[in-house]
């Protein structure tokens, strides 16, 4: 299976008990990769750095935690698992660029390792999104 995927974002919404991942994140980079592949008739993943690669519906609780460097090859691990697992075969990969914001280093670098562990195509597309 084909899947379009960005990483998650700092700001959330706060709940008590878990709810959808879509919910979760107040992002429009989200948001917008979220559209593009309902309109894409593709699977969607949101790459978190503390539960691996999720589905929008997937209910995950409320955290805060940023993808550090030193947990990537642990957390490319997991992911490599959930890609298997969730029989994903390619994946594109939506996020900004490097240079606007360095702590995407991590979750590029995890992706691009747990696709690799995966043997899976990985195809990377930087836009100028707000968030």
């Amino acid at each position: 299976m084909f899947a379009y995927c960005t990483y998650c974002s700092a700001d959330k919404y706060y709940s008590e008990v878990p709810i959808p991942a879509i919910h979760l994140y107040n992002s429009e980079r989200i948001a917008k990769v979220f559209e593009a592949a309902k309109q894409a008739n593709t699977a969607f993943l949101i790459l978190s750095g503390k539960y691996g690669v999720i589905y929008p519906n997937e209910e995950v609780s409320y955290y805060d935690h940023l993808l550090k460097s030193s947990e990537i090859e642990n957390h490319s691990d997991l992911i490599a698992s959930q890609i298997k697992s969730k029989k994903i075969t390619s994946i594109e990969f939506f996020m900004s660029n490097i240079e606007k914001d360095r702590n995407l280093r991590a979750y590029v670098d995890c992706i691009s390792k747990a696709c690799a562990k995966s043997s899976i195509l990985l195809k990377i597309h930087i836009r100028d999104f707000q968030d």
